[in-house]
Protein backbone atom coordinates (compact mmCIF):
# COMPACT_ATOMS: atom_id res chain seq x y z
CA UNK A 1 0.00 0.00 0.00
CA UNK A 2 1.91 3.15 -1.38
CA UNK A 3 -0.28 5.97 -0.27
CA UNK A 4 0.18 9.59 1.41
CA UNK A 5 -1.85 10.10 4.82
CA UNK A 6 -1.95 13.47 6.55
CA UNK A 7 -2.82 12.93 10.73
CA UNK A 8 -4.33 16.19 13.00
CA UNK A 9 -4.08 14.52 16.10
CA UNK A 10 -3.32 16.63 18.68
CA UNK A 11 -2.61 13.81 21.42
CA UNK A 12 0.96 12.08 21.29
CA UNK A 13 0.31 8.82 21.97
CA UNK A 14 -2.42 8.24 19.70
CA UNK A 15 -0.39 10.18 16.98
CA UNK A 16 2.51 8.14 17.51
CA UNK A 17 0.04 4.73 17.19
CA UNK A 18 -1.68 5.65 14.26
CA UNK A 19 1.78 6.57 12.74
CA UNK A 20 3.09 3.28 13.11
CA UNK A 21 -0.25 1.82 12.06
CA UNK A 22 0.33 3.57 8.55
CA UNK A 23 3.93 3.19 8.16
CA UNK A 24 3.96 -0.53 8.47
CA UNK A 25 1.56 -0.50 5.87
CA UNK A 26 4.40 1.64 3.87
CA UNK A 27 2.30 5.14 3.90
CA UNK A 28 4.05 7.66 4.02
CA UNK A 29 2.42 10.21 6.99
CA UNK A 30 2.73 13.78 7.47
CA UNK A 31 1.65 15.00 11.03
CA UNK A 32 -0.19 18.57 12.01
CA UNK A 33 -0.80 19.63 15.50
CA UNK A 34 -3.75 21.97 14.74
CA UNK A 35 -6.52 22.62 12.02
CA UNK A 36 -4.91 25.65 10.43
CA UNK A 37 -1.85 24.10 9.75
CA UNK A 38 -4.09 21.17 8.34
CA UNK A 39 -5.02 23.44 6.01
CA UNK A 40 -2.06 24.25 4.76
CA UNK A 41 -0.50 21.57 4.36
CA UNK A 42 -3.58 19.74 2.34
CA UNK A 43 -3.85 22.57 -0.24
CA UNK A 44 -0.33 21.95 -1.28
CA UNK A 45 -0.61 18.38 -2.09
CA UNK A 46 -3.43 14.89 -2.49
CA UNK A 47 -3.52 12.98 0.27
CA UNK A 48 -5.24 9.30 0.37
CA UNK A 49 -6.45 9.48 3.87
CA UNK A 50 -6.91 12.31 6.39
CA UNK A 51 -7.12 11.06 10.17
CA UNK A 52 -8.64 13.67 12.64
CA UNK A 53 -10.18 13.99 16.08
CA UNK A 54 -13.30 15.01 17.42
CA UNK A 55 -12.39 18.45 19.09
CA UNK A 56 -14.90 20.59 21.29
CA UNK A 57 -13.08 23.78 21.23
CA UNK A 58 -13.27 23.95 16.99
CA UNK A 59 -16.27 23.83 14.62
CA UNK A 60 -16.09 20.10 13.25
CA UNK A 61 -18.97 20.73 11.05
CA UNK A 62 -16.82 23.83 9.13
CA UNK A 63 -13.27 21.79 9.14
CA UNK A 64 -14.70 18.83 7.89
CA UNK A 65 -16.63 20.74 4.92
CA UNK A 66 -13.46 23.18 4.30
CA UNK A 67 -11.37 19.51 4.08
CA UNK A 68 -13.96 18.12 1.75
CA UNK A 69 -13.38 21.06 -0.46
CA UNK A 70 -10.06 21.27 -0.63
CA UNK A 71 -9.57 17.61 -1.46
CA UNK A 72 -12.46 16.25 -2.69
CA UNK A 73 -11.54 12.49 -3.20
CA UNK A 74 -9.60 12.15 0.42
CA UNK A 75 -11.32 9.54 2.32
CA UNK A 76 -11.44 11.05 6.02
CA UNK A 77 -11.53 8.93 9.32
CA UNK A 78 -12.75 10.53 12.29
CA UNK A 79 -11.59 9.94 15.75
CA UNK A 80 -13.69 10.24 19.02
CA UNK A 81 -14.80 8.83 22.49
CA UNK A 82 -17.79 6.66 22.96
CA UNK A 83 -19.73 9.37 24.61
CA UNK A 84 -19.59 11.45 21.66
CA UNK A 85 -21.57 9.53 19.43
CA UNK A 86 -24.66 11.80 19.41
CA UNK A 87 -21.85 14.44 18.02
CA UNK A 88 -20.64 12.76 15.55
CA UNK A 89 -24.06 11.33 13.88
CA UNK A 90 -24.76 14.70 12.22
CA UNK A 91 -21.26 15.08 10.76
CA UNK A 92 -21.51 11.53 8.62
CA UNK A 93 -23.87 13.65 5.68
CA UNK A 94 -20.81 16.09 5.23
CA UNK A 95 -17.84 13.61 4.25
CA UNK A 96 -16.93 11.72 6.95
CA UNK A 97 -15.62 8.06 5.39
CA UNK A 98 -15.19 5.97 8.67
CA UNK A 99 -14.84 6.56 12.96
CA UNK A 100 -12.88 4.76 15.01
CA UNK A 101 -14.04 5.20 18.47
CA UNK A 102 -11.48 5.26 21.83
CA UNK A 103 -9.98 3.15 23.11
CA UNK A 104 -8.68 2.43 19.89
CA UNK A 105 -8.15 -1.67 18.87
CA UNK A 106 -5.40 -1.77 16.66
CA UNK A 107 -6.73 -4.84 14.59
CA UNK A 108 -9.79 -2.96 13.53
CA UNK A 109 -7.83 0.46 13.15
CA UNK A 110 -5.27 -1.45 10.50
CA UNK A 111 -8.44 -2.94 8.68
CA UNK A 112 -10.29 0.70 8.86
CA UNK A 113 -7.11 1.99 7.19
CA UNK A 114 -6.87 -0.54 4.43
CA UNK A 115 -10.18 -0.11 3.81
CA UNK A 116 -10.24 3.61 3.60
CA UNK A 117 -7.31 3.35 1.07
CA UNK A 118 -7.98 0.39 -1.19
CA UNK A 119 -11.76 2.38 -1.76
CA UNK A 120 -9.98 5.36 -2.92
CA UNK A 121 -6.80 3.82 -5.37
CA UNK A 122 -9.91 1.10 -6.83
CA UNK A 123 -11.72 4.28 -7.32
CA UNK A 124 -9.01 6.23 -8.68
CA UNK A 125 -7.76 3.68 -11.29
CA UNK A 126 -11.41 3.03 -12.52
CA UNK A 127 -11.57 6.77 -13.63
CA UNK A 128 -7.98 6.28 -14.64
CA UNK A 129 -9.30 3.15 -16.82
CA UNK A 130 -12.95 4.95 -18.11
CA UNK A 131 -10.71 7.92 -19.24
CA UNK A 132 -7.62 7.04 -21.77
CA UNK A 133 -6.46 10.68 -21.85
CA UNK A 134 -6.47 10.54 -18.06
CA UNK A 135 -4.62 7.63 -18.36
CA UNK A 136 -1.98 8.82 -20.89
CA UNK A 137 -1.91 11.89 -18.41
CA UNK A 138 -0.77 10.45 -15.43
CA UNK A 139 1.25 8.04 -17.25
CA UNK A 140 3.11 11.59 -18.15
CA UNK A 141 3.45 12.88 -15.11
CA UNK A 142 0.04 15.00 -14.83
CA UNK A 143 -1.15 13.22 -12.19
CA UNK A 144 2.23 14.05 -10.23
CA UNK A 145 1.81 15.56 -6.73
CA UNK A 146 3.33 19.09 -6.22
CA UNK A 147 4.73 20.42 -3.20
CA UNK A 148 5.22 24.16 -4.10
CA UNK A 149 2.96 24.86 -6.86
CA UNK A 150 -0.70 25.25 -6.95
CA UNK A 151 -1.64 23.26 -10.36
CA UNK A 152 -5.42 22.72 -9.82
CA UNK A 153 -6.46 23.66 -13.48
CA UNK A 154 -6.26 21.72 -16.67
CA UNK A 155 -3.18 24.47 -17.72
CA UNK A 156 -0.97 24.29 -14.70
CA UNK A 157 -1.53 20.09 -14.61
CA UNK A 158 -0.10 20.55 -18.29
CA UNK A 159 3.41 22.32 -16.95
CA UNK A 160 3.73 19.67 -14.37
CA UNK A 161 3.39 17.26 -16.96
CA UNK A 162 6.06 18.83 -19.06
CA UNK A 163 8.39 19.43 -16.21
CA UNK A 164 7.59 15.27 -15.31
CA UNK A 165 8.79 14.87 -19.16
CA UNK A 166 11.69 16.74 -18.68
CA UNK A 167 13.40 15.58 -15.52
CA UNK A 168 15.57 13.38 -17.50
CA UNK A 169 17.22 15.69 -19.95
CA UNK A 170 20.90 16.47 -19.44
CA UNK A 171 21.14 20.56 -19.30
CA UNK A 172 17.41 21.35 -17.93
CA UNK A 173 15.10 23.47 -19.06
CA UNK A 174 13.86 26.98 -20.50
CA UNK A 175 10.74 28.88 -18.48
CA UNK A 176 8.90 31.52 -20.31
CA UNK A 177 6.30 33.73 -19.33
CA UNK A 178 5.02 37.44 -18.45
CA UNK A 179 6.72 39.29 -16.32
CA UNK A 180 6.07 38.40 -12.53
CA UNK A 181 5.31 35.17 -13.38
CA UNK A 182 6.06 32.06 -10.52
CA UNK A 183 9.42 31.27 -12.16
CA UNK A 184 11.11 30.36 -8.88
CA UNK A 185 8.09 28.35 -7.64
CA UNK A 186 8.30 25.99 -10.73
CA UNK A 187 11.75 26.12 -10.19
CA UNK A 188 12.02 24.25 -7.26
CA UNK A 189 9.43 21.84 -8.15
CA UNK A 190 11.13 20.56 -11.01
CA UNK A 191 14.48 20.69 -8.45
CA UNK A 192 11.67 18.48 -6.29
CA UNK A 193 10.96 16.30 -9.37
CA UNK A 194 14.48 15.81 -10.13
CA UNK A 195 15.05 14.00 -6.55
CA UNK A 196 16.03 16.80 -4.36
CA UNK A 197 12.25 18.19 -2.54
CA UNK A 198 14.28 19.70 0.10
CA UNK A 199 16.96 21.73 -1.53
CA UNK A 200 17.59 24.85 -2.22
CA UNK A 201 18.21 26.51 -6.00
CA UNK A 202 22.04 27.34 -6.55
CA UNK A 203 20.70 31.30 -8.06
CA UNK A 204 23.55 32.34 -10.05
CA UNK A 205 23.90 36.04 -10.77
CA UNK A 206 24.56 37.80 -14.59
CA UNK A 207 27.85 39.06 -13.25
CA UNK A 208 28.61 34.85 -12.06
CA UNK A 209 27.27 34.39 -16.07
CA UNK A 210 31.34 33.84 -17.38
CA UNK A 211 33.31 30.98 -18.94
CA UNK A 212 35.30 30.95 -15.07
CA UNK A 213 32.43 31.10 -13.30
CA UNK A 214 30.23 28.56 -15.15
CA UNK A 215 33.05 26.42 -14.85
CA UNK A 216 33.76 27.25 -11.06
CA UNK A 217 29.87 26.25 -10.36
CA UNK A 218 30.04 23.21 -12.32
CA UNK A 219 33.20 21.45 -10.88
CA UNK A 220 32.18 22.43 -6.78
CA UNK A 221 28.77 20.81 -7.89
CA UNK A 222 30.78 17.46 -9.10
CA UNK A 223 32.82 17.61 -5.77
CA UNK A 224 29.93 17.17 -3.59
CA UNK A 225 28.68 13.82 -2.67
CA UNK A 226 24.81 14.57 -2.45
CA UNK A 227 22.25 15.58 -4.82
CA UNK A 228 23.09 17.04 -7.79
CA UNK A 229 22.24 21.25 -7.54
CA UNK A 230 19.79 22.87 -9.67
CA UNK A 231 21.28 26.43 -10.92
CA UNK A 232 18.45 28.98 -11.82
CA UNK A 233 19.38 31.86 -14.12
CA UNK A 234 17.09 34.50 -14.20
CA UNK A 235 16.18 36.86 -16.68
CA UNK A 236 17.94 35.74 -19.83
CA UNK A 237 16.27 38.56 -21.82
CA UNK A 238 18.97 41.34 -19.95
CA UNK A 239 21.74 39.44 -20.26
CA UNK A 240 24.88 41.00 -21.70
CA UNK A 241 25.53 40.41 -25.30
CA UNK A 242 29.55 40.04 -24.13
CA UNK A 243 27.65 37.21 -22.27
CA UNK A 244 25.48 35.58 -24.02
CA UNK A 245 28.21 34.21 -26.26
CA UNK A 246 30.25 32.68 -23.05
CA UNK A 247 27.21 31.00 -21.77
CA UNK A 248 26.38 29.37 -25.06
CA UNK A 249 30.29 27.63 -25.35
CA UNK A 250 29.33 26.55 -22.04
CA UNK A 251 26.20 24.79 -22.58
CA UNK A 252 27.61 23.16 -25.46
CA UNK A 253 30.59 22.31 -24.10
CA UNK A 254 28.90 20.39 -21.11
CA UNK A 255 26.14 18.78 -23.44
CA UNK A 256 29.16 17.05 -25.34
CA UNK A 257 30.97 15.82 -21.99
CA UNK A 258 27.83 15.00 -20.76
CA UNK A 259 28.11 12.88 -17.32
CA UNK A 260 24.99 10.07 -17.01
CA UNK A 261 25.34 9.91 -13.21
CA UNK A 262 25.68 13.27 -12.35
CA UNK A 263 23.88 15.78 -14.97
CA UNK A 264 24.05 19.25 -14.78
CA UNK A 265 20.81 20.88 -14.42
CA UNK A 266 19.95 24.68 -15.39
CA UNK A 267 16.81 26.59 -15.19
CA UNK A 268 16.89 29.39 -17.36
CA UNK A 269 14.01 32.13 -16.91
CA UNK A 270 12.60 34.38 -19.86
CA UNK A 271 9.80 37.30 -19.57
CA UNK A 272 8.02 37.18 -22.91
CA UNK A 273 6.93 40.66 -22.79
CA UNK A 274 7.67 44.03 -21.02
CA UNK A 275 5.99 45.82 -18.21
CA UNK A 276 3.71 47.69 -20.95
CA UNK A 277 2.68 43.88 -22.35
CA UNK A 278 4.62 44.73 -25.89
CA UNK A 279 6.56 41.25 -26.90
CA UNK A 280 10.24 41.26 -26.69
CA UNK A 281 12.40 40.32 -29.90
CA UNK A 282 14.97 37.53 -28.06
CA UNK A 283 17.13 36.41 -30.95
CA UNK A 284 19.56 34.85 -28.00
CA UNK A 285 16.85 32.63 -27.14
CA UNK A 286 16.13 31.44 -30.17
CA UNK A 287 19.82 30.11 -30.40
CA UNK A 288 19.55 28.76 -26.41
CA UNK A 289 16.96 26.34 -27.87
CA UNK A 290 19.55 24.01 -30.27
CA UNK A 291 21.46 23.19 -26.99
CA UNK A 292 18.21 23.34 -24.46
CA UNK A 293 15.55 22.18 -26.69
CA UNK A 294 12.63 21.57 -23.63
CA UNK A 295 10.61 24.91 -23.04
CA UNK A 296 8.12 25.27 -20.81
CA UNK A 297 5.81 27.99 -20.95
CA UNK A 298 3.84 29.25 -17.70
CA UNK A 299 -0.14 30.29 -18.01
CA UNK A 300 -0.74 33.67 -16.75
CA UNK A 301 -2.71 33.40 -13.51
CA UNK A 302 -5.89 35.25 -15.32
CA UNK A 303 -6.09 32.05 -17.63
CA UNK A 304 -6.26 29.98 -14.13
CA UNK A 305 -9.38 30.79 -12.34
CA UNK A 306 -9.32 27.43 -10.63
CA UNK A 307 -5.85 28.19 -8.82
CA UNK A 308 -6.93 31.63 -7.71
CA UNK A 309 -8.78 30.15 -4.75
CA UNK A 310 -6.79 27.70 -3.17
CA UNK A 311 -3.61 30.02 -3.78
CA UNK A 312 -5.45 32.48 -2.03
CA UNK A 313 -6.41 30.08 1.07
CA UNK A 314 -2.53 28.70 0.46
CA UNK A 315 -1.44 32.30 1.49
CA UNK A 316 -3.78 33.63 4.26
CA UNK A 317 -2.74 30.33 5.77
CA UNK A 318 1.17 30.37 5.37
CA UNK A 319 0.94 34.45 6.41
CA UNK A 320 -1.13 33.77 9.68
CA UNK A 321 1.00 30.60 10.71
CA UNK A 322 4.18 32.59 10.43
CA UNK A 323 2.47 36.13 11.88
CA UNK A 324 -0.26 35.00 14.42
CA UNK A 325 -0.66 39.08 14.81
CA UNK A 326 -2.70 39.11 11.89
CA UNK A 327 -5.96 39.16 12.75
CA UNK A 328 -7.51 37.78 9.16
CA UNK A 329 -8.69 34.49 9.34
CA UNK A 330 -11.10 34.04 6.21
CA UNK A 331 -12.58 35.69 3.32
CA UNK A 332 -16.15 36.05 2.89
CA UNK A 333 -18.20 35.41 0.12
CA UNK A 334 -17.63 37.30 -3.07
CA UNK A 335 -14.10 38.39 -2.01
CA UNK A 336 -12.52 35.76 -3.81
CA UNK A 337 -14.63 36.40 -7.29
CA UNK A 338 -13.93 39.97 -6.55
CA UNK A 339 -9.82 39.36 -5.96
CA UNK A 340 -10.36 37.01 -9.36
CA UNK A 341 -11.25 39.58 -11.33
CA UNK A 342 -8.97 42.01 -10.41
CA UNK A 343 -6.30 40.05 -12.50
CA UNK A 344 -6.20 42.52 -15.31
CA UNK A 345 -2.90 41.57 -16.56
CA UNK A 346 -2.34 37.78 -15.17
CA UNK A 347 0.89 38.78 -12.76
CA UNK A 348 1.46 36.57 -9.82
CA UNK A 349 3.39 38.41 -7.71
CA UNK A 350 1.23 41.55 -8.34
CA UNK A 351 -1.72 39.37 -7.42
CA UNK A 352 0.37 37.76 -4.17
CA UNK A 353 1.74 41.50 -3.13
CA UNK A 354 -1.49 42.91 -3.33
CA UNK A 355 -3.18 39.72 -1.45
CA UNK A 356 -0.63 40.06 1.47
CA UNK A 357 -1.03 44.15 1.85
CA UNK A 358 -5.07 43.58 2.50
CA UNK A 359 -4.50 40.25 4.93
CA UNK A 360 -1.27 42.51 7.05
CA UNK A 361 -4.10 45.83 6.73
CA UNK A 362 -7.29 44.63 7.63
CA UNK A 363 -7.99 45.18 11.12
CA UNK A 364 -11.02 42.27 11.44
CA UNK A 365 -11.37 38.55 11.40
CA UNK A 366 -12.89 38.44 7.85
CA UNK A 367 -12.22 39.93 4.88
CA UNK A 368 -15.44 41.31 3.35
CA UNK A 369 -16.43 43.88 0.22
CA UNK A 370 -16.75 46.68 2.15
CA UNK A 371 -13.24 46.65 3.90
CA UNK A 372 -11.87 46.44 -0.17
CA UNK A 373 -14.25 49.16 -1.44
CA UNK A 374 -13.10 51.26 1.41
CA UNK A 375 -9.32 50.78 0.87
CA UNK A 376 -9.58 50.87 -3.38
CA UNK A 377 -11.44 54.48 -2.46
CA UNK A 378 -8.12 55.64 -0.56
CA UNK A 379 -5.98 54.10 -3.16
CA UNK A 380 -7.49 56.15 -5.74
CA UNK A 381 -7.19 59.18 -3.92
CA UNK A 382 -4.17 59.02 -3.16
CA UNK A 383 -3.01 58.24 -6.66
CA UNK A 384 -4.61 62.09 -7.67
CA UNK A 385 -2.95 64.89 -7.59
CA UNK A 386 -4.80 66.48 -4.49
CA UNK A 387 -4.43 64.49 -1.40
CA UNK A 388 -7.06 61.70 -0.19
CA UNK A 389 -10.27 62.56 2.03
CA UNK A 390 -9.13 61.86 5.72
CA UNK A 391 -10.54 58.72 7.15
CA UNK A 392 -12.40 57.92 10.03
CA UNK A 393 -12.39 55.00 11.98
CA UNK A 394 -15.19 53.52 14.28
CA UNK A 395 -14.07 50.03 15.53
CA UNK A 396 -16.57 47.47 16.76
CA UNK A 397 -15.69 43.87 18.25
CA UNK A 398 -15.12 42.47 14.43
CA UNK A 399 -16.18 45.24 11.88
CA UNK A 400 -14.12 48.76 10.96
CA UNK A 401 -16.03 51.29 8.90
CA UNK A 402 -14.38 53.84 7.39
CA UNK A 403 -15.80 56.99 6.08
CA UNK A 404 -14.80 59.85 4.20
CA UNK A 405 -14.67 62.98 7.35
CA UNK A 406 -17.18 65.86 5.88
CA UNK A 407 -15.70 69.25 6.47
CA UNK A 408 -18.51 71.46 8.71
CA UNK A 409 -19.20 74.75 7.35
CA UNK A 410 -18.31 78.11 8.85
CA UNK A 411 -21.19 80.23 9.41
CA UNK A 412 -20.59 83.21 6.79
CA UNK A 413 -19.97 86.48 8.39
CA UNK A 414 -22.95 89.70 7.03
CA UNK A 415 -20.64 92.29 4.95
CA UNK A 416 -20.56 95.65 5.99
CA UNK A 417 -22.08 98.00 3.14
CA UNK A 418 -20.86 101.73 3.37
CA UNK A 419 -23.43 103.73 4.22
CA UNK A 420 -25.47 101.76 6.71
CA UNK A 421 -24.99 100.97 9.96
CA UNK A 422 -22.37 98.34 11.59
CA UNK A 423 -23.84 94.95 12.71
CA UNK A 424 -21.75 95.44 16.11
CA UNK A 425 -21.95 99.43 16.93
CA UNK A 426 -19.41 101.90 15.90
CA UNK A 427 -19.57 104.95 13.83
CA UNK A 428 -20.25 104.98 10.32
CA UNK A 429 -16.87 104.53 7.72
CA UNK A 430 -16.78 103.71 4.06
CA UNK A 431 -15.17 100.22 3.71
CA UNK A 432 -11.56 100.70 3.41
CA UNK A 433 -9.77 99.10 0.10
CA UNK A 434 -6.42 99.06 1.28
CA UNK A 435 -5.25 100.97 -2.08
CA UNK A 436 -4.08 104.99 -2.28
CA UNK A 437 -5.85 108.13 -4.86
CA UNK A 438 -4.34 109.92 -6.85
CA UNK A 439 -3.75 112.76 -4.41
CA UNK A 440 -2.92 110.97 -1.91
CA UNK A 441 -0.33 109.26 -4.06
CA UNK A 442 1.03 112.70 -5.22
CA UNK A 443 1.22 114.46 -2.24
CA UNK A 444 3.13 111.78 -0.98
CA UNK A 445 5.94 111.92 -3.75
CA UNK A 446 5.99 115.77 -3.19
Amino acid sequence: MSSQALLCIPDARLRSLFSLLLTDGDAQVTSCHDSDEFQRVLVTRFYDLCAITLDANTDMAGFIKTVRYLSPDTRILLIANKDDVEQIIPLFPLGISEVLLQPINPKKAISAIHKLIDSQQIEAAAEAADEGADQAGAQSGAGQRTQHIVARSPAMRAVVSQLWQARQESLGIILRGEPGSEFELIAREYQSMCGDPSGYLCVLGHHEITSEGLATAASLDRLNDGIPRTFLIRDLELLPASQQAQLLDFLRLAKRRRDRDRPLRFVFTVAECDDQGRNLDLPFIEEMLFVVPVVVKLPALRDRKADIEPLTRKLLLDLTAIYPEYRVRSMKTGVVEWLAGRLWRGNHDEFCAYLRQVIMECPSREVSMAYLNTREAAMAGRSNNGLPPPLTTTTSLDTTVATAAVPVPQPLLKPVIAGTNPPFGGSERPASTGRLTAKELLAKVR
